[in-house]
């Protein structure tokens, strides 16, 4: 759970489960990925309804949801592409939007971050942040994924990409449960 304070402070922490605290073939990871994208999408449509609203209840399980995938994230960033860095710093927008990770051990981390006044989201429609920006940067980092072991070798080069990439999605969907949690509209 991710704790936003009134200055919109950020601070969670989460330990990985045992089943997922080992290298596992990576489709195993992806099918993971995707899976708990796609419960968002379907979580996200059957809360409008027909009325087109999201209740207090129904955000919950759609913050749960996104929490769900940001765990899948960070896991992947911690056991399969660096698991020798136990701190992170991610940045967005000048430093206004700034998160740091920290790993205690191989299943256990924390983080910790602020989005400063200055800071604007960009996107104001769930629908839209999620069908493009957040399914763009879920699909680039398969695709670089792919790229990068088609010659069945994984550089430092190429992880570090990966990491990069991974690093885009834990922000964003960080931000985005902002978002829900603070200013998306129910009733």
């Amino acid at each position: 759970m991710i704790e936003i304070s009134k200055d919109y402070e950020l601070k969670s922490f989460g330990r990985f489960s045992e089943d997922f605290a080992f290298p596992v073939p990576f489709k195993d990871r992806a099918a993971e990925l995707t899976r708990c994208f796609k419960e968002i999408g379907s979580d996200y449509l059957n809360h409008l309804g027909d009325d087109g609203k999201v209740t207090g209840l129904e955000k919950k399980s759609l913050v749960q949801k996104m929490e769900d995938l940001l765990l899948i994230v960070i896991m992947l960033r911690r056991i399969d592409f660096a698991p020798g860095q136990d701190n992170v710093l991610i940045e967005k927008s000048n430093q206004s939007f700034r998160l740091e990770l920290r790993f205690i051990d191989k299943a256990i981390w924390s983080m910790s971050g602020i989005m400063q006044p200055e800071y604007q989201m960009k996107n104001r429609n769930f629908k839209d942040w999620f069908n493009n920006q957040l399914s763009a940067d879920i699909k680039k980092f398969i695709s670089l994924y792919g790229e990068a072991v088609a010659d069945k070798v994984l550089t430092p080069e190429e992880k570090s990409v990966l990491c990069y990439q991974l690093d885009i999605l834990v922000i964003e969907i960080i931000e985005m449960i902002v978002y829900v949690e603070r200013f998306m509209l129910f009733l």
